[in-house]
């Protein structure tokens, strides 16, 4: 009996045996298999974010007025340097003169290349059949109402223009069959005073 208590006293004081060391050893593994690294939350939050904010872009750039055309560049040329032809008629990007077109109402055409380099600084051009000197006129008061209180604007005719009206701006085109001053107005609020030189 006194051996006995030898033994079981000269045991306590022994390393552990392994199965002893198991509880240990599976409580580390357990650990190691709680949550993920931290790193891998961020980078799934990161691309959640990015995913989220080309979903949000494509839904505002759907609800912008008028169609999208592809950007032709903007390129400085001299006045009526030949060029390849443009994407859209009228033009929404593409080579231009370094000089600007008069800002306002004209009663003639005006070249695509000068107004094309209005565009590109913000502006917004309101085109109209081209017709007889009164026509034109006519033309160009009501779209002056429509354009009003817009200083990046030019008024110009155009002819062969498949609807009766269109406005342009840098690589926005709408069609009106007719004078819709709401739509118009929103089409210009829309691209007015917008620089697009990238």
């Amino acid at each position: 009996m006194g051996q006995a208590k030898r033994r079981s006293a000269s045991l306590k004081g022994s390393t552990p045996t392994t199965a002893d060391r198991k509880p240990a050893a599976a409580g580390r593994g357990r650990r190691r298999s709680g949550l993920p690294n931290p790193w891998l939350f961020g980078l799934v939050g990161l691309v959640a974010l990015v995913a989220l904010q080309l979903t949000l872009s494509a839904v505002a750039e759907a609800r912008l007025p008028g169609e999208k055309f592809r950007s032709q560049g903007n390129v400085h040329v001299a006045l009526g340097t030949a060029t390849p032809p443009y994407n859209s008629d009228p033009p929404t990007s593409g080579w231009h003169t370094n000089e600007l077109a008069p800002w306002g109402g004209h009663l003639e055409a005006q070249h695509d290349q000068g107004l094309l380099h209005n565009m590109e600084d913000g502006g917004v051009i309101l085109w109209y059949p081209l017709g007889t000197p009164e026509e034109n006129a006519a033309h160009v008061a009501a779209l002056e109402d429509v354009a009003r209180g817009f200083r990046l604007t030019v008024i110009a005719p155009r002819a062969e223009m498949p609807t009766r009206y269109a406005l342009t701006a840098w690589q926005r085109l709408q069609r009106f069959d007719d004078l819709d001053p709401e739509g118009m107005r929103a089409f210009i609020a829309a691209y007015h005073g917008i620089d697009n030189h990238r």
